[in-house]
């Protein structure tokens, strides 16, 4: 007789161990959930998106170690940790970020299942919670929290033709492309990052956009980092550059042995090599996918405590995060919603509530979201 399945029974169970994913883990940590309530699923290696980033990729923003003073490292996800102390750098790269995060599940004691896909999640019914099967891993929990990410589902569809191109999140060296004239499509962060890369290596680079990168907002998450901005500002006196902001792409062709992109007005621009996509990433969270309803705009609802309007004790934490008209896309945002799932799980588990303060002292702990909608600065 074929031996009955085995199944590993949990309450909580993290999808993604990244800064979201370890974010929370180490919150419920420190609430005291004991290491057979937790399981922690990563597809690969911790801070595994991070690794995959192009050797010469920095984080945006800025890190420092200015904990003591209440003034969180921006890229930290606990309120005692700081990658600029542990790396010595102010833009650590995704291999010493990926480090970092792995200092901090040591630190923690997150016990991480890594190289582990999740398959597929079932309801078992009303108040039964949930079957996930991963691997050869058959897992009975309550509560899962989807902190997935969005570096594995690359945007290859967004106009005509897009399948032609490498998606900047496919290039791992710069300096190991051949030698000539490319063209990248998409002027925000990725884009001019690798405009600068590529033309810092020697080759020759037109850089496509559609109405500048700089927008009529204050939400750093729709207007250029200074970082970015710094860099896009040099390339302007640099040679074999040309920056088109005025390029709206409809379409990537082959033409002989190249190829053409164009724009939605008529005008083509010829290149040897297939053209370099750096227009983001897909909403995209895997098996889970059904589990949510989504708003006009693609991204899911959810509710005040970041969980689905659609199945219970299924919550949502990372760059995937909106609460309208809220984008929650950087760590330093969406690292203030841990406690929000987190409360939830510590009052179905008895868990203690008290590390909260900690976080509101350090400013991780963002319950009242109108604050994100007026803010200005005046100079």
């Amino acid at each position: 007789m074929p031996s009955e399945k085995q199944i590993t029974k949990t309450e909580v169970v993290i999808v993604g161990a990244g800064p979201a994913g370890l974010g929370c883990a180490a919150l419920l940590k420190q609430m005291g959930i004991e290491d057979q309530e937790l399981i922690v699923l990563e597809r690969g290696e911790i801070g595994e998106s991070f690794l995959r980033w192009p050797k010469t990729m920095r984080l945006i923003t800025p890190s420092f170690p200015s904990n003591g003073y209440h003034q969180t490292d921006l890229n930290a996800i606990t309120p005692d940790t700081s990658p600029a102390f542990s790396a010595g750098k102010e833009h650590l790269s995704g291999e010493e970020y990926a480090k970092y995060l792995d200092m901090v599940a040591k630190h923690y004691k997150i016990k991480v299942t890594t190289n582990t896909q999740l398959d597929s999640v079932s309801s078992r019914g009303p108040n039964r919670g949930y079957e996930l099967l991963a691997g050869e891993l058959t897992i009975h929990c309550k509560f899962i929290i989807w902190a997935g990410g969005e570096f594995q589902s690359p945007n290859t569809a967004g106009f005509s033709g897009a399948e032609l191109c490498i998606h900047n999140s496919k290039i791992s060296e710069w300096d190991q492309l051949s030698k000539g004239h490319y063209v990248v499509i998409g002027g925000y962060e990725s884009g001019v990052d690798a405009t600068f890369n590529l033309v810092n290596q020697g080759y020759e680079v037109t850089l496509l956009d559609i109405g500048g990168a700089q927008q009529d907002t204050f939400d750093p998450s729709r207007v250029l980092s200074p970082y970015t901005a710094e860099r896009l500002s040099s390339l302007s006196s640099a040679e074999g550059v040309e920056y088109d902001d005025d390029f709206e792409v409809s379409n990537v062709y082959q033409q002989g042995d190249g190829y053409v992109v164009q724009s939605t007005d008529g005008k083509e621009v010829f290149t040897p090599f297939p053209p370099i996509n750096c227009t983001g990433f897909e909403i995209d969270l895997g098996p889970l996918t059904d589990f949510f309803v989504y708003q006009d705009n693609g991204y899911p609802w959810v509710s005040p405590f970041d969980e689905s309007t659609k199945m219970r004790n299924v919550f949502l934490a990372g760059p995937r995060l909106y609460h309208d008209p809220t984008l929650l896309c950087f760590i330093y945002k969406f690292r203030g919603r841990f406690a929000a799932p987190c409360a939830v799980i510590a009052s179905e588990l008895e868990l203690d509530t008290s590390i909260f303060k900690h976080y509101k002292q350090a400013g991780m702990l963002l319950q009242d979201l109108d604050c994100c909608k007026e803010q200005e600065c005046f100079c």
